[in-house]
């Protein structure tokens, strides 16, 4: 589907229509081809966007290289049943990419992520974050031990932990790490946030740091089930709430740095 605006006619009838930038490369290729027949129809707003298209067929492509046409894994139609069963959403007619709704299309891409991060199959994360909540991508990184930024799994790469709320240079064994800020990253992330600070680090790769649940402070073993209990039935003891920066600090931030 190319999307474009009629921009301007021309006295012998020739109406002027300019692409839009996702659809250029597209039109090029059509006219490559020599193909100079096309249909048009009123813009839907509401249709789902070239984006989504290329990003769910960039997705079952890595579903089915990863699977080698293993009946484990599944090919296009079986993944668009799995989904509708998933929502509820009707099989008769199946849905196509090529009509379906913005709406539809964006929960398909994501059941399409869990899909990959549930069965440890590698995806190209790149543009995602234009079709997917980044705070869910985090999260998935975090229960699956993926690089937030690369989605290199833990066979592939040694994952470090990074902490956002800086602990100091103490002794960590000492340190509370509920309610800290983390992020999962390979060690060539790792060195790479150090160098450049967390926010630029971010805008680049478009990921960003969560809090990790009690277990997953126990899984990563920062700290036993025994020390949390043992700071929370202190009376005296009282969890620090560590924070992010607010947006008008991040906005101070970047006019003192940039």
């Amino acid at each position: 589907m190319i999307n474009g605006r009629i921009v301007g006619k021309r006295n012998n009838g020739d109406v002027i229509i300019r692409p839009d930038k996702e659809s250029r490369e597209d039109l090029e290729t059509i006219i490559q081809r020599r193909k100079m027949l096309v249909t048009l129809q009123p813009f839907d707003a509401d249709k789902a966007t070239r984006l989504q298209q290329k990003k769910a067929h960039a997705l079952i492509h890595d579903i089915n290289n990863f699977s080698n046409n293993d009946p484990m894994f599944l090919a296009e139609n079986d993944l668009k049943f799995k989904f509708c069963d998933a929502i509820g959403w009707p099989t008769t007619p199946m849905f196509s990419l090529a009509n379906c709704s913005k709406e539809l299309a964006s929960q398909f891409i994501n059941f399409l992520v869990e899909y990959c991060f549930k069965h440890e199959i590698p995806f190209d994360r790149r543009e995602l974050h234009l079709s997917m909540n980044v705070h869910r991508m985090m999260f998935l990184s975090a229960v699956h031990n993926r690089c937030f930024a690369t989605q290199a799994r833990r066979q592939d790469a040694v994952l470090h932990i990074h902490h956002v709320n800086a602990v100091g240079r103490g002794k960590r064994y000492v340190v509370d790490h509920r309610n800290r800020y983390y992020m999962i990253l390979t060690a060539e992330m790792h060195n790479e946030i150090h160098a450049m600070g967390y926010w630029r680090f971010c805008e680049k790769w478009h990921c960003g740091a969560i809090k990790l649940t009690d277990q997953q402070i126990i899984d990563f073993k920062l700290m036993s089930k025994a020390q949390m209990k043992e700071r929370d039935a202190d009376p005296d003891y009282e969890i620090k709430d560590w924070q992010l920066p607010t947006i008008d600090e991040i906005r101070s931030w970047r006019e003192n740095n940039e």
